[in-house]
């Protein structure tokens, strides 16, 4: 049986692509040029296969026959033998290949009638055949019969349509001709796929069974449901020959002699019959093939680029290099996350790591961040704590000057409060540290003994240099008690204390106020106070001075109101023969500011135990002392200073302790060293500042990274320990074998087709 020569390796080229495809175990999304037969049950499918062979080999029998697609591969050949994919036997007797196809089907989907959509693939080679490849589908039923599934119908179906609306696939929908065209199954089927009927060829089996008088003459004339690629009426055995095992060449020849003696179809015989539609159906399938196989090629080498990236990678690259590759990856991963470059990765509503460790350098290193406050709410607890340790610094003695050693106490425990704060500081940045790490040591899937090896190697480590940081920043903290520097730049005692003098000179309280001596009636005076003396005047020119008092001779006696009184302690005129000053004032809150700044200059009111409380006095203070102040302008109280309210007193119940006063001398000693403590401080804290995040930066995250970096990879070398660490688990070798055999099944299918394109002297388009 010839056939165009130029083309008869084309279909042979796509069983070999299908035969590439099946050997690899590869299932490729790749739409192979093929012819599938469409019919209802019984409709001659079967008879038209076996009579492009000239053999019986099909199943037969009621109901649902075929239940898995059959791929029927025709290759011309000199020797007539058959065989299957999954059998290395050799068939040359064909009444054998039946019961092996009921087998097979049966080894797959069982004895019931269920069916299945993994196919059976049978070559024939044959010298009756051309080259031809069809895809046996099962036909197509409406109602379960026997034992079939209740959704047969769905089954059988959904498997037909897996085939046919692939537009690389011509539909062969086979109908008998006593059923009405507009019935049929098959090219309902088929329109569903193929609406313009581009790849449907129609035949019409059981022509010699239509109604005497009837014929199927427009049909095959294409003219009542017009296709494409028309129509071939086919004459199949009957029954009883089939029974009789009527020879198939007899069949060919009494299937000839039907079409060139029928009135209605001898004008079309040349175009009628199982040899011509083999004829047809290879020519349409060569030239189909021809049409498809440069947008097959150019979809293979499009698998094969996707894939050839992952297949080099897998095959070239040695576990060393691969692993090399994923912690130089880690490691950019890492640093990114540090220095903003993945801040585009993470959803606005976080920070990222970068941003929180920055926070922790910028935001954290503060006065009350490390238990140190200055502030007015704690100024109570700062004084008592420096006048204690004042005087436990004196002993039994007095000291005219500051007791320097009292500032150096003060200093290095305040120094001392910085450590537990540093020592957070570095386990906060270690936790993000380490929460960086396990998010990218989790994303390698691929290798989960490196993912574990290096997510313990690089925590552990970090934990290692979190403990060295503390270490150096403690010894850091130690070095500033070690040694206080008072004469730091930033430390100019003196410098300070002109310009507090300068300050105290400058202090003043001044108002009006009525003035009132013995009998004499009250007059309205001018009232400066100062930080050695209360001058009245006439007016508030301060021109025409009327008297002064030292402050350290007053004391205050009585307040209640907006009134209170001033008396001389050793009983001295002060006013009209009067040793005392009894002022009023406009309102009681102008009385009380009045008795405030009298208690930061010392001169504070004490009520007798017997006395009621007074709502509006003011409470007892920490100077509430007889004082002598000195007149020069060399003391420490500045302007603006707060009233101290409090006096320390031991529990009065505890016989053991002994209330603690404090003379005006060691007062002032307070306010200086609290000032100096403040500043130098202040000092300390911002070299604090500065140094840890610098000490933490080097000895933590810059040495994380190089660790990363440099070490690991010859740990895991030194230690043999790389290819256990590239292990890949069960599943990712799966997927390593997948990827390879899809790759060299593109090779090896684009090997094929650029073979073909030689063959038939084509180029590239």
């Amino acid at each position: 049986m010839a056939e165009n020569s130029g083309m008869k390796n084309l279909v042979l080229t796509i069983n070999k692509l299908q035969e590439t495809f099946k050997r690899l175990s590869v299932h490729m999304d790749i739409d192979l040029p093929q012819i599938a037969v469409v019919g209802i049950q019984s409709c001659g499918k079967s008879s038209v296969l076996e009579k492009f062979i000239g053999r019986d080999f099909l199943p037969r029998g009621s109901g649902i026959v075929t239940r898995r697609p059959l791929i029927l591969q025709l290759i011309y050949n000199e020797n007539e033998y058959a065989k299957f994919d999954h059998s290395t036997q050799i068939f040359k007797d064909f009444t054998m290949i039946q019961k092996e196809i009921e087998d097979e089907t049966e080894r797959v989907v069982g004895k019931q009638k269920a069916v299945s959509n993994i196919p059976i693939v049978l070559k024939v080679f044959s010298p009756h055949v051309l080259n031809l490849t069809l895809i046996d589908l099962p036909g197509i039923t409406k109602v379960p019969i026997g034992d079939q599934p209740s959704d047969i119908e769905h089954q059988i179906r959904a498997m037909i349509l897996e085939y046919i609306e692939k537009e690389t696939c011509l539909i062969l929908a086979v109908t008998p001709a006593n059923m009405d065209l507009a019935n049929s199954e098959a090219l309902k089927l088929a329109r569903e796929v193929d609406s313009k009927g581009l790849r449907t060829i129609g035949v019409i089996t059981k022509l010699d069974l239509m109604d005497q008088g009837t014929n199927a003459v427009e049909v095959l004339e294409n003219r009542q449901f017009p296709l494409k690629r028309g129509y071939v009426g086919v004459v199949n055995r009957s029954q009883k020959d089939i029974d009789e095992k009527q020879d198939m060449k007899i069949a060919a020849e009494a299937e000839l002699e039907f079409f060139e003696n029928h009135p209605a179809y001898k004008h079309m015989a040349s175009r009628m019959g199982t040899n011509y539609l083999q004829k047809i159906l290879n020519k349409q399938l060569t030239d189909h093939i021809l049409n498809t196989l440069p947008t097959l090629r150019d979809k293979l080498r499009k698998h094969q680029n996707e894939l050839e990236e992952d297949f080099h990678h897998y095959e070239s690259t040695s576990n060393i290099k691969l692993m090399n590759e994923i912690i130089s990856q880690l490691k950019k991963e890492f640093r990114s996350e540090l220095d903003g470059y993945g801040a585009m990765l993470t959803e606005t509503k976080e920070l990222t790591s970068g941003t929180q460790i920055n926070e922790i350098y910028n935001e954290s290193l503060r006065y009350e961040n490390f238990n140190i406050n200055f502030n007015q709410i704690y100024e109570n607890d700062f004084r008592k704590e420096i006048a204690v340790t004042i005087r436990n610094t004196n002993g039994m003695y007095s000291n005219l000057f500051i007791p320097e050693k009292a500032f150096d106490r003060i200093v290095i425990a305040y120094i001392e409060k910085m450590k537990q704060p540093i020592e957070i500081y570095v386990d906060k940045i270690s936790h993000i540290l380490q929460n960086i790490i396990r998010k990218y040591t989790d994303k390698i899937v691929r290798f989960p003994n490196l993912r574990e090896e290096l997510k313990k190697l690089i925590l552990s480590y970090i934990v290692e240099r979190e403990m060295l940081c503390k270490q150096r920043l403690i010894e850091m903290i130690d070095c500033e008690m070690s040694y206080i520097n008072k004469n730091h730049d930033d430390f100019k005692i003196f410098d300070d204390q002109d310009d507090e003098d300068e300050e105290d000179e400058k202090f003043s309280y001044k108002g009006f106020m009525q003035l009132s001596g013995g009998l004499v009636s009250s007059e309205r005076y001018w009232f400066a106070l100062s930080p050695d003396r209360l001058t009245w005047y006439k007016d508030d020119s301060e021109r025409d001075m009327e008297g002064f008092a030292p402050l350290s001779s007053l004391k205050l006696s009585e307040y209640k109101g907006k009134a209170f009184k001033l008396t001389e302690v050793e009983g001295k005129i002060l006013y009209k023969d009067s040793s005392s000053l009894k002022v009023s004032c406009k309102s009681p809150e102008e009385a009380k500011d009045w008795v405030e700044h009298l208690s930061m200059l010392g001169i504070s009111y004490q009520k007798s135990s017997s006395s009621g409380k007074n709502d509006n006095s003011p409470e007892p203070s920490l100077l509430n002392v007889p004082a002598i102040i000195p007149t020069s302008p060399s003391g420490t109280i500045k302007k603006g200073i707060k009233s101290v309210k409090n006096i320390f007193k031991r529990d009065k119940q505890d016989p053991t302790e002994m209330t603690i006063k404090h003379s005006p001398r060691i007062d002032q000693q307070v306010d200086t060293i609290k000032n100096l403590v403040e500043k130098y401080i202040a000092i300390v804290i911002k070299n604090v500042k500065d140094r840890v995040p610098k000490v933490i930066t080097w000895l933590v995250i810059n040495n994380v990274t190089d660790f990363i970096d440099q070490q690991l990879v010859a740990h895991f070398y030194e230690e043999n320990k790389v290819d256990f660490v590239m292990q890949k688990p069960p599943s990712e070798q799966e997927r390593i074998d997948k990827v390879r055999s899809m790759y060299k099944a593109c090779k090896e299918a684009l090997a094929i087709i650029d073979e073909e394109y030689e063959n038939i002297n084509m180029k590239y388009t």
